[in-house]
């Protein structure tokens, strides 16, 4: 049986508020984390994953992370990735000309997709591993044919900023099978600690989801609520992340990352 080729969705038409002012004149995604860009790493997991294809979802007036875009192949500062390695990966852009959220960005992804699942990437969640997470997810996608969230234990306090997995069993005695999905929700309405990371390998019909979706929370298409909506008729499994992870989106997780990677060069 022939292998199906993959296809990874990086959404970054975000405009990184949160950064300011370091997006003040450049792209969020083209902001240095150590020695890269914040997008390189994202970009060298992908490599690293053996991902045919990877769907870039931007703001069309971003004309410096298209050019960054399109020289992918003949980038030779990518983390982990040897400067004499030949790297000929599928890339293609998307716009996302109106700010309508993270659902529907990887909605407008739909028609790139090879085969019947796909990876995301949210550069904003930076996992720092030697191996690359996405190849590992698509592994067990194509083991047992189930959805995949992953996912990290916070503290209480954090709750209400991430989005939140309540787990039930293990499936095969080593994966927490997911029961519910709560977007942002008070600590008060939920037992678990287990928030989403930027890292979903999806089967397509999650398109079927997303297409015509209300607006949820912040008045955005939230990937959240498609996925809550797919979970009553589809399995979904979540790996318990113990890598180094930091949210690079905000000044603070930012300067985190700058200060590990300066002590573990990566």
């Amino acid at each position: 049986m022939t292998e199906q080729k993959s296809t990874v969705v990086i959404p970054c038409a975000g405009k990184g508020t949160r950064l300011y002012p370091l997006t003040k004149d450049l792209s969020k995604s083209l902001i240095n984390v150590g020695s890269y860009r914040m997008i390189d790493y994202s970009i060298s997991e992908c490599i690293a994953g053996n991902i045919d294809r990877i769907v870039f979802v931007l703001s069309p007036d971003d004309d410096q992370l298209m050019e960054h875009i399109h020289s992918v192949n003949n980038n030779k500062n990518i983390p982990g990735i040897n400067k004499n390695e030949f790297v000929d990966i599928d890339c293609k852009i998307v716009e996302q000309k109106l700010p309508l959220g993270l659902g529907n960005a990887i909605y407008l992804a739909a028609d790139y997709i090879l085969g019947d699942s796909f990876g995301i990437i949210l550069p904003d969640d930076l996992i720092l591993h030697r191996n690359s997470v996405i190849n590992k997810m698509k592994s067990i996608y194509s083991r047992y044919n189930r959805n995949i969230l992953y996912g990290k234990y916070i503290s209480e306090e954090l709750i209400e900023n991430f989005g939140i997995i309540e787990t039930g069993s293990r499936y095969e005695n080593l994966y927490l099978v997911v029961n519910k999905l709560l977007e942002k929700p008070n600590k008060k309405d939920t037992d678990s600690n287990l928030a989403i990371l930027g890292r979903y390998y999806l089967n397509v019909k999650i398109f079927d989801y997303l297409h015509n979706l209300e607006p949820g929370f912040g008045g955005e298409i939230q990937l959240t609520d498609a996925l809550s909506k797919m979970l009553s008729d589809d399995q979904f499994i979540v790996i318990e992340s113990g890598d180094y992870h930091f949210d690079v989106g905000n000044l603070k997780g930012l300067e985190l990352a700058e200060r590990y990677i300066n002590n573990n060069p990566f």
